[in-house]
């Protein structure tokens, strides 16, 4: 991934992070079905894990954390 399209995910992470707290409809669509959600929002499938982590939805039903090998991960800090 560029640097370029690291700096767009963080910006949509951002985006939806904020989103998260203030919209709570969007908020119970997102724990039906994150990856969709996320996905459908522009959030690159191979970081939904670390999104769901940083804003505490980890636990969100019907979602499977998966466990990759460190190199195969995006990682993304959501403040």
């Amino acid at each position: 991934m560029s640097t370029q399209d690291m700096k767009n995910v963080r910006d949509i992470a951002r985006k939806l992070s904020a989103r998260v707290k203030t919209d709570q409809a969007f908020r119970e669509q997102l724990e039906k079905d994150p990856v969709g959600i996320l996905t459908q929002e522009g959030l690159p499938e191979n970081v939904v894990d670390d999104f769901l982590r940083e804003t505490g939805l980890a636990d969100v039903s019907g979602y499977v954390m998966t466990t990759l090998p460190l190199s195969q991960v995006c990682m993304i800090t959501v403040v």
